[in-house]
């Protein structure tokens, strides 16, 4: 079985590291996989750089598109007007089945996606796939109907851009069998939502990472390691752009510090991983430190160690990457009580998980797990969690059995003819 993977990136965040791991994973147990991606960071051999030149060109052409939107939101959208042929490679590479992941940023269109030949898997690692498109959708539900009038495009009109992307969904896809996998229950729910696509098989396989390298370690090794305080208590914040993706819940996390340092907690200091593309808190309620991106998965492993907590006050997830990372090194996840976080956070047994926007409830989550009277069970139940799903090998097995069966039913209906 020969898998291709489409993906824009294959390190440049966590949805592209987490399609690399799962490269990795069934590379690791037999399968012949490879990647086919716009930007390249690894030294992989398995992993191809597509050769078309107009990406960039298509991603600019996005950006002029939206400026006919001046009220739109700061988050994510996609248009998705431009594409270059990445059809034609995948099809002259002849893959038996060929595993979408996040293929935006001038990558792909929906009318190269429907032109692809092999049978089709498309991992949600956001909801891009099922909108008109934004890449999470809020309180918006409009993606169940066809979308216009798009909040996030501050569009008052029914044809608009959110719409037109969604016809042209519609069209490219029109009867093309694409089997969808959700990392989580969440993300399931709501691509069984989107009329795109259904009738879709729709599976629940979320995301898996090297437990060799994410693991549990002597915190003032780590700490040191990483030149962190040695003495107090520290929480952690990680996202790709912390401070300027507000879907992250960096403000959230700020205000639960304010808070507890109001109640008298002391010796806090709180570390934020991730590139800093805003300027931070000229007074923030506790001493922080920026760290700025940790590129390679031991950096990351060693700043979770070094934590006594992880806080991912998140608005919205496709599955919770930090929060699993986090619980593979033994330390516990606060955040809000949303989608794939809910999954991966069980309440009071390896985390905490507050009422969406509460910040008391996540102030009292942090109070909660620093003062806990067995922060080794903590740590324990989160690695335990980690071990019995989200092993590279459990997910290999998974992704195998799906790629086998979908393939033995494509084939059916040429082996009753042939007869």
């Amino acid at each position: 079985m020969n898998v291709l993977h489409l993906s824009t990136d294959d390190l440049g965040g966590g949805a592209a590291r987490g399609a690399y791991w799962l490269h990795q994973a069934l590379r690791s147990e037999g399968v012949a996989s490879r990647m086919l991606v716009q930007r390249k960071s690894t030294q992989d051999p398995d992993v191809l750089l597509a050769a078309g030149h107009l990406h960039k060109l298509a991603s600019r052409t996005d950006q002029l598109a939206l400026r006919l939107y001046p009220k739109r939101r700061r988050a994510i959208f996609t248009p998705s007007l431009m594409g270059w042929g990445v059809q034609h490679t995948v099809n002259r590479l002849r893959p038996d089945v060929v595993n979408l992941h996040w293929v935006q940023g001038g990558f792909t269109t929906p009318e190269t996606i429907g032109a692809i030949q092999a049978p089709l898997v498309w991992t949600l690692r956001d909801l891009w796939p099922l909108t008109g498109g934004c890449h999470y959708s809020g309180d918006c539900e409009r993606f169940t109907s066809g979308c216009g009038h798009c909040p996030a495009l501050g569009s008052e009109r029914g044809l608009d851009l959110s719409s037109l992307l969604y016809a042209r969904k519609q069209r490219a896809w029109r009867g093309r069998r694409i089997t969808l996998v959700a990392l989580s229950e969440w993300m399931a729910d709501q691509a069984r939502l989107s009329p795109l696509f259904a009738g879709s098989d729709i599976s629940v396989i979320p995301n898996a990472l090297d437990t060799d390298i994410y693991k549990q370690m002597p915190r003032a090794f780590a700490r040191e390691a990483l030149n962190l305080p040695a003495r107090g208590r520290i929480v952690l914040f990680s996202a790709l752009n912390p401070l300027g993706e507000r879907r992250k819940g960096f403000a959230e996390f700020m205000a639960a510090l304010e808070l507890l340092r109001q109640q008298g907690e002391e010796d806090l200091t709180a570390v934020v991983v991730g590139a800093v593309t805003r300027t931070p808190p000229e007074r923030p309620p506790v001493p922080t430190i920026y760290t700025g991106p940790l590129r390679d998965d031991a950096s990351l492993a060693l700043a979770y160690a070094a934590a006594d907590l992880t806080v991912m006050p998140s608005h919205e997830e496709a599955f919770g990457k930090v929060a699993m990372e986090s619980l593979a090194c033994g330390t516990p996840v606060v955040g809000f009580n949303v989608g794939g976080l809910k999954d991966v956070v069980d309440h009071l047994q390896n985390g905490y998980l507050a009422r969406l926007g509460d910040i008391p409830d996540l102030a009292e989550g942090i109070r909660q797990l620093l003062h806990h009277p067995d922060p080794g069970q903590l740590a324990q139940h989160g690695r335990d969690k980690t071990e019995r799903l989200y092993t590279f090998s459990r997910q290999a097995r998974l992704y195998s059995s799906l790629y086998t069966r979908l393939l033995s039913e494509v084939s059916e209906p040429c082996l009753s003819t042939s007869r």
